[in-house]
């Protein structure tokens, strides 16, 4: 049985190369780091002493945006992003947040997480994320807690 730990997270050079290995447009190195402090909830996932994921998201008032989740694609597929969820969640569910995000239409790994953690699609952003030929759309999704 793996040893799994959730901890706080601040940008290294590790995480930021499980951005760049998991992601086809991945947040500028400046970005990354400009993304902790206190407006930011920040979880890394480390299995067996190595962090194999993290998530970035911004809390402002009583709302909470996920603004990044990966893992190290030699650790996908594994249901470790489900760690990172459900820790956020229990953080948002008990602090009373909605929790709002933003995905890749056709990203339908991820849509299909969120929608087993109660996501519901909010709203379509039409040609929001930049693709190697182009556009694509983004779904804007909200959760919130059944104790709201």
């Amino acid at each position: 049985m793996p040893d799994i730990k959730i901890q706080c997270f601040t940008p290294d050079s590790r995480s930021y190369e499980i951005e760049r290995l998991a992601h086809a447009h991945p947040w500028s190195l400046s970005v990354f780091c400009q993304s902790h402090g206190p407006a930011y909830y920040n979880r890394q996932l480390v299995v067996d002493e190595e962090t194999v994921g993290y998530i970035i998201c911004q809390q402002v008032l009583d709302e909470l945006t996920i603004f990044n989740i990966a893992i190290d694609p030699k650790h996908q597929g594994q249901g470790f992003s489900h760690y990172l969820m459900q820790d956020t969640l229990n953080y948002a569910a008990n602090n009373g947040m909605l929790v709002f995000l933003e995905v890749r239409a056709s990203n339908t790994t991820a849509i299909n997480l969120y929608r087993t953690y109660g996501f519901s699609e909010l709203a379509k952003r039409s040609d929001y994320y930049k693709t190697h030929n182009g556009y694509e759309d983004a779904l804007v999704m909200k959760w919130q807690s059944e104790q709201n």
